[in-house]
């Protein structure tokens, strides 16, 4: 059977970006995951993307950070795994599992090395580390035979930088890295009680106006910003909340001490971190407004 490896830098992107995705395609080829080992305090280990999408995984640590010793010691142990496993396909996803896995596939004569762009954080970098990271992103797709950006204004952002060639690049139909079951989102899966239960749970009521934002709070996200319009928007309208799900990234892309003070004290901004299910939130809140 045919063999594809599916590669990211955490599992949390191998089981969300492409949930169901690797189950419905190990019914015609033999799929192998690949990521980090990730956290077990969350539910979130590549075992468990494993054992959710029925395929055989294998833990490699990448980090997220531009960490050069790190980085050839996973391009290394990538380059054993391809050459050991002989896949027809190496597809990644995810900046820093794009360039390692499409290194290290290129340097284990893998045939077909595809890599989906999903987003370009570097696009908010200036100065040296833009030009590295323009360089490593160049390089990237060189070794990759196919690049698939998840949107038109992507593409239209790798030609407009020069990042490679448009013949390598292909959009599949009008987007998307995986699609949305929108099945899975349907409302009418929470009853009247379990809306109430949260909203009571979260001190919101009915005249309330919420604005939810779900993603990692972080600079890249424009937390900074959403936080500055909603304390001026809540000023002016009471009857406001600013609803908060995910994590911080303090190591990684921090934000300004003044914004997460402004997260703490204000009793209108809701913060309830990481939940591995985000669907009662959309539905169960009332009047939402998305980011």
């Amino acid at each position: 059977m045919i063999k594809i490896i599916r590669v990211t830098t955490v599992p949390v992107s191998l089981g969300g970006l492409l949930n169901g995705q690797l189950k419905f395609m190990s019914n015609y080829y033999e799929v192998v995951g690949v990521s980090s080992e990730g956290s077990a305090s969350i539910k979130n280990t590549i075992h468990d993307v494993g054992k959710t999408e029925g395929i055989r995984v294998i833990p490699i640590e990448m980090t997220r950070k531009i960490t050069p010793i790190q980085d050839l010691k996973a391009v290394y142990q990538l380059y054993k795994i391809f050459k050991k496993e002989k896949p027809l396909i190496v597809h990644s996803h995810t900046p820093k599992a794009g360039t390692l896995s499409m290194l290290a596939a290129k340097l284990a004569g893998v045939p077909n090395r595809l890599h989906t762009i999903a987003g370009l954080p570097l696009l908010v970098v200036t100065g040296a580390k833009r030009k590295l990271l323009d360089t490593v992103e160049k390089a990237t797709y060189s070794c990759a035979t196919k690049i698939y950006p998840n949107s038109f204004g992507l593409k239209d952002i790798i030609i407009k930088n020069k990042y490679t060639t448009e013949n390598k690049l292909k959009v599949i139909a009008k987007g998307s890295s995986n699609g949305i079951d929108t099945s899975y989102f349907d409302p009418q899966l929470y009853s009247e009680i379990e809306r109430t239960n949260l909203k009571n749970e979260l001190a919101i009521t009915q005249k309330d106006f919420v604005f939810l934002f779900v993603g990692r709070l972080v600079k890249d996200k424009g937390i900074n910003e959403l936080i500055q319009a909603f304390k001026k928007l809540n000023n002016e309208y009471h009857q406001t909340k600013l609803l908060l799900v995910g994590t911080y990234e303090k190591d990684l892309d921090p934000l300004l001490p003044e914004t997460e003070i402004e997260i703490n004290s204000n009793p209108d901004i809701i913060s309830v971190g990481w939940q591995n299910d985000v669907r009662p939130f959309f539905f169960d809140i009332g009047h939402t407004y998305f980011p």
